[in-house]
């Protein structure tokens, strides 16, 4: 008996080809590349967002603050006025310095309490940036500041032209 004929053309194995076969060529398909952006994505602003959440202020005029205090007591805040001229009174308690002054801005007024160390330039009718938290003492707000950053203008304005090069 003869031999059947081969065909002149070797033929190529069979190979099945797994599902995602596309994964086993060239790593994670797009899709889950997507998906795994956006869940890192996701990640990344939630962990800033809840690592600066008790570490945020609100920077208010004292004016603005007036309007309505109840709605910032008890909150971080940072309030911008001038101290009143004859309103700062420090006393020694337990061993610190404590002050308490007036801080205003057109027309409205807040108490001020603070501890400790005061800026240099803290004097009546200076700029003061008061941070801390407002409480509610006898009915009336008082910031409490754990902060006091003060500037005086004086210092930094420029000498008088005729005054530049003597």
């Amino acid at each position: 008996m003869s031999e059947p004929e081969t065909p002149s053309t070797p033929l190529e194995p069979a190979v099945a080809t797994p599902r995602g076969a596309g994964a086993a060529e060239g790593g994670l398909s797009t899709t889950v590349k997507v998906l795994l952006s956006i869940v890192v994505l996701a990640a990344v602003v939630g962990f800033f967002r809840y690592t600066a959440r008790g570490h945020t202020s609100h920077y208010k005029m004292v004016d603005e603050v007036m309007v309505g205090p109840g709605a910032w007591v008890g909150k971080p805040i940072k309030v911008h006025g001038y101290v009143e001229a004859g309103s700062i009174v420090e006393q020694v308690i337990d061993q610190e310095t404590v002050r308490t002054f007036i801080l205003e801005y057109k027309g409205k007024r807040i108490q001020v309490r603070n501890k400790g160390p005061k800026p240099d330039s803290f004097k009546d009718k200076s700029e003061v940036v008061a941070e801390g938290k407002i409480v509610e003492e006898n009915g009336e707000p008082i910031l409490v500041a754990t902060n006091l950053m003060a500037k005086c203008p004086s210092k930094y304005e420029g000498a008088p032209k005729d005054q530049l090069f003597d």
